[in-house]
């Protein structure tokens, strides 16, 4: 069906503008003022809810209905396995009024005009697009309503929708039906939502609707896509960091087999050729020797990572916590924590299809940020932004690895080079070597402890690399913060009611290309903050979970939701039955973009080797849209906290990265798996993130259960336990 975008406009709600105005109006301020103003800031941006930044609410862009009355919805965010899909499916069934089953969904094409500017990432994609997806399908809804009753000659009101079909007394006819007669529509006002007590979907177990094709094989990711007269390339990449080609010799490359042309543009080196098997054969054949000016080594990284080293920037107070800190050293319970560089190991490696001709380019590729495709391919290219096209197909993983850079302008000028589209792809080697990491940590958490056992004030300084500068390109957003508080700061400031507290974040500058990682700053400040929360119920003699349903407030909405997860868990997990002999437990909360999970974990130490025994999780994520779709979000974080608490580190020596193969690179895997119950709370009457927050309480869970079991603590990751 079509639209007649001259007609009555579409209305844009409030939804598109909220993040930009809380940010922006505190931003201003922030820059000229003080710094009370910039931890009022801070805080804003942790909290803040990333809105969908659409490039267009038309209908028609959204919704397309096929003859045998199928509806197919062009999500502009994009499917990286975490289901995206299919919730906003439920959301558009339930405003159209059609069976779950009868919406099919795939990638909005970026020339439709229809894309996220925001990216797929934040564990913001159903709950941004909570309103404007129903709002968009109610919309098309009533646009038909409308072609039906111009065609019956009755009021649009009179006409009820159901399974797909509209209905007027003895009238009856299906979407499908009343689009294939109608060329131009009558777009109204935004109708009203429907509330949650008239839901038919939203709520329900539903199977996903990537199943089938994933199951069957038939789903199709970078790898598999191809173009007419498709060349494949094998890129020349420096497996040190900064590496710059000192000598090159390609002679050997050009004669073998296959090989259509070695294209040299400066550093940009890659061979071309009719088959993958062709073009990699000669790459093997060329010599290179390297420049290595980054000759950085581990225990750089940790000198440079280390509280103390930088400027200070603090971006929560609440009485007067450095000054009882420090007038108290001699008394001061004080620890330290760290947590090691990692790599997303996402199982799809990076890829990218790329055909450019004189002024157009076409991409595919697996990313989390088609915006960003168009950007740096256009600017790479010369040409402008709406003459680069993005299709995306399925995305095997991501985890932020995708949302920035990728191998698309690299493809795209190795496309103009040879005159036809090409393939290309990272060999394992070189995704784990030409990568973007999570960086290194440092924490320094300090606590008053009165006579009583209460926590009289308390402190946390964070040292972490600035990732939203590397995201972003531009330092602006640490000049008006002071730190990269948004991502690498995320989740530093205490959810507890502590009458004295400070939060300080020392902003680290290291020659190592970092990025965002799943949970981003949650994952380390959540493990710091946690694990020396358990560490004070230790040393107080109390139970974890009481000391901290103590410290959350009644009058305080997210402290009054944590309470309930909280004791949620209690009963769930079990927590007052007596354990087993040999097993330990420890508890873990986080709070991440209003979502609250809280993590009980049993576990055993088995000839030296830590073993989860169980997991219980308690998740409120507001209003639940796909109850399954959130149980395999928990399972699937729950398993990588596992990992990166247990396994994952990425180190580097001479100015390369050590670990090249999994091999090199230990996961969980099938053996690790535990019992893991998932249990779900309602908190709100609106969706809020579900992929990243039941990660955040994994790695202090188990940090706790091993204190429980021995006695001692731990304080760096991976844990070792000799």
């Amino acid at each position: 069906m079509s639209a007649d975008n001259t007609k009555k406009g579409f209305s844009r709600r409030k939804f598109l503008q909220r993040g930009a105005i809380v940010l922006g109006g505190t931003v201003v301020a922030s820059y000229l003022g003080c710094s009370p103003m910039r931890r009022f800031t801070a805080q804003k941006a942790e909290g803040m809810d990333i809105p969908a930044m659409m490039s267009s609410l038309q209908p028609n862009f959204w919704f397309e209905v096929l003859p045998n009355n199928t509806i197919t919805l062009k999500s502009p965010k994009i499917e990286i396995g975490q289901g995206v899909f299919t919730g906003l499916a439920m959301l558009a069934a339930e405003e159209l009024d059609v069976p779950y089953e009868q919406i099919k969904v795939e990638h909005s094409v970026t020339s439709s005009g229809l894309y996220d500017e925001i990216n797929t990432g934040g564990s913001n994609s159903t709950s941004s697009l909570y309103e404007p997806v129903r709002e968009v399908a109610a919309t098309m809804r009533e646009m038909l309503k409308a072609a039906a009753a111009k065609k019956w000659g009755v009021k649009a009101s009179e006409i009820k929708t159901e399974n797909g079909t509209l209905i007027s007394g003895n009238n009856k006819m299906t979407y499908a039906e009343i689009a294939k007669e109608n060329k131009n529509w009558d777009i109204p006002k935004t109708p009203e939502l429907r509330p949650k007590s008239a839901f038919k979907v939203v709520g329900k177990t539903v199977k996903r609707t990537d199943l089938k094709a994933k199951v069957m094989g038939t789903a199709k990711y970078t790898l598999d896509s191809e173009l007419p007269d498709m060349l494949y390339a094998v890129l020349l990449q420096s497996p040190y960091l900064d590496g710059t080609i000192k000598t090159l010799d390609t002679k050997e490359a050009e004669k073998s087999a296959g090989v259509v042309k070695v294209v040299r543009e400066g550093e940009l080196v890659a061979v071309v050729a009719k088959t993958f098997y062709a073009a990699d054969s000669a790459f093997k054949k060329i010599q290179v020797e390297w420049n290595t000016p980054n000759k950085v080594q581990q225990a750089d990284l940790i000198k440079l990572v280390t509280v103390g080293n930088g400027k200070e920037v603090n971006v929560q107070k609440e009485g007067n916590a450095k000054s009882i800190i420090e007038d108290n050293k001699a008394s001061v319970f004080r620890q330290e924590y760290r947590t090691p560089m990692a790599a997303h190991a996402q199982m799809e490696v990076n890829a990218a299809i790329a055909h450019v001709e004189a002024d157009k380019a076409v991409i595919i590729a697996g990313t989390q940020g088609p915006k960003i495709v168009i950007d740096t391919v256009a600017k790479a290219l010369d040409i402008s932004k709406d003459k680069v096209e993005v299709h995306t197909p399925y995305v095997g993983g991501g985890f932020g690895r995708k949302a920035v850079k990728g191998l698309y302008v690299e493809a795209a000028l190795i496309s103009k080079a040879v005159g036809k589209p090409i393939k290309l792809y990272n060999s394992r080697q070189q995704e784990f070597q030409n990568s973007l990491y999570r960086p290194n940590t440092h924490h320094v958490l300090q606590a008053k402890i009165a006579q009583n056992g209460e926590i009289e004030a308390i402190t946390h300084d964070q040292s972490t690399p600035d990732m939203l500068k590397n995201l972003m390109g531009t330092d602006l957003p640490n000049k008006i913060l002071g730190a990269d508080f948004i991502s690498a700061g995320h989740g530093a400031s205490f959810m507890y009611n502590f009458k004295n507290k400070s939060v300080s974040v020392w902003n680290a500058e290291v020659p190592i290309p970092i990025g965002i990682w799943r949970g981003v700053g949650m994952f380390p400040n959540t493990f710091a903050v946690e694990s020396f929360m358990n560490e004070l119920a230790h040393q107080t003699k109390k139970d974890p979970i009481a000391f901290r349903i103590g410290l959350l407030q009644d009058d305080d909405k997210i402290s009054v939701r944590g309470k309930k997860v909280l004791e949620a868990l209690i009963e769930k997990s079990g927590w007052k039955t007596p354990k087993a002999e040999g097993i330990g437990r420890g508890i873990a909360i986080g709070n991440d973009r209003k979502s609250i999970a809280a993590a009980a974990i049993e576990l055993a130490i088995v000839e030296g080797k830590i073993v989860v025994k169980k997991v219980t999780q308690v998740l409120d994520c507001g209003i639940s849209i796909n109850p399954e779709g959130i149980k395999q979000q928990i399972e699937g974080a729950t398993m990588m906290g596992i990992g990166a608490a247990l396994y994952e580190e990425v180190t580097v020596k001479d100015g390369q990265i050590e670990q090249a193969y999994f091999s090199q690179y230990p996961m969980v895997t099938l053996a690790d798996v535990p019992e893991i119950q998932c249990f779900i709370l309602e908190g709100d009457d609106v969706p809020y993130g579900v992929g990243e927050p039941p990660l955040a309480p994994i790695a202090p869970a188990i940090a706790g259960a091993i204190l429980d079991l021995t006695g001692k603590a731990v304080r760096s990751l991976p844990i070792r336990l000799s």
